[in-house]
């Protein structure tokens, strides 16, 4: 894409028109996501099972977007099937997903819910018990629900974190974890109105 270059090797940072990684606008169902990728930039925060739409602006963006430079990443979530429950399952090297919406009311409510886990910490250990360990996991889930041809509800997050520990030598037969821990949390509740032909609110 013309302006765009993706991270080098171990990176996943979006670079805009020469802009820095840290100066794009990334908002997942109306909220804002801050820190965009797990284990310090070899995976994306966003799961691709669970995202239906993305629409990269990269410039001349509206003013409501204030507070970034290089472009506004906008992401819409899936939503699950109103009729029929449907999943996924996908099982990695490093990683695996699962994926699984319905209905919660046949033709009027549904639900998607997609996870994601490494289990890099238990190869590490299997390696060395005095290794560091880290992973991490994340889920998305999103409800809505129909009203009528006029309103529709919306309810949908993004809990996600990583986890980096050590174990400290030992010190007296007592034996200490330390470490740290981050990641990101978002909620969004949306109602959708239609007043008339030409007129909606959100």
């Amino acid at each position: 894409m013309p302006g765009v270059q993706k991270g080098s090797e171990g990176n996943v940072g979006l670079y805009v028109r020469g802009g820095s990684a840290d100066q794009n606008l990334l908002i997942l169902d109306d909220a804002v996501v801050y820190n965009a990728n797990h284990l310090f930039g070899f995976f994306s925060v966003f799961n691709g099972d669970a995202i239906k739409n993305t629409t990269l602006t990269k410039g001349g963006f509206p003013a409501r977007y204030g507070g970034r430079l290089s472009s506004v990443v906008e992401m819409q979530m899936k939503e699950g099937n109103k009729y029929k429950t449907e999943g996924e399952v996908g099982i990695g090297l490093l990683s695996s997903r699962l994926t699984l919406g319905g209905p919660l009311k046949k033709g009027v409510a549904s639900y998607l819910i997609a996870a994601r886990r490494t289990y890099s910490d238990l190869i590490i250990s299997l390696a060395s018990d005095n290794s560091p360990s880290i992973y991490f996991y994340d889920l998305n889930a999103k409800v809505n629900y129909d009203f009528g041809h006029k309103d529709k509800l919306f309810l949908s997050g993004y809990f996600g974190k990583d986890v980096f520990s050590f174990d400290a030598p030992d010190y007296q037969n007592i034996k200490e974890s330390d470490g740290f821990k981050w990641g990101n949390s978002t909620a969004t509740l949306r109602w959708n109105h239609v007043f008339g032909a030409k007129v909606f609110a959100n």
